[in-house]
């Protein structure tokens, strides 16, 4: 009798957690299904939400950020975009090339800077204070 009841005790447990993780699965695609698209990137959100994710994540439930692999298919190589923000030399005030940097060169994740859900941010502010007015939000 007490393993009937521990038995019975156990399946419980497990229908309890299947019904909490299928409502962690719910928020999840709720929380997907929120997210948006920077305005420079909706030329991808009109080919379908779950074809637009699978460009850039590679799933259709993204759970992590892109690699940069994904970034530069469409963006092109490092060098091509450290050429693009290459800064005017005669400007002594010029910031540095933010896709060239002294420390790092061109290594740096695409993503240490650049986000699609949130603010972008500028990550060599953590120790320095550039502004970078024409960098994308």
């Amino acid at each position: 009798m007490a393993k009937l009841w521990i038995a019975l005790l156990l399946c419980i447990g497990c229908f309890s957690q299947a019904i909490a993780a299928a409502d962690d699965e719910a928020a999840f695609h709720q929380q997907l299904n929120a997210m948006n698209v920077k305005p420079y990137h909706h030329s991808l959100e009109a080919t379908g939400r779950d074809t637009s994710c699978q460009l850039c994540h590679g799933s259709s439930t993204p759970v992590a950020a892109p690699n940069d692999k994904s970034c530069l298919s469409c963006h092109g190589s490092r060098d091509q975009i450290a050429g693009l923000t290459q800064p005017n030399l005669q400007d002594k005030n010029a910031e540095p090339n933010p896709h060239d940097s002294m420390h790092y060169g061109k290594d740096v994740p695409c993503t240490a800077c650049h986000n699609e859900h949130k603010p972008s941010v500028i990550y060599c502010n953590n120790c320095h204070l550039f502004k970078y007015p024409d960098m994308k939000p």
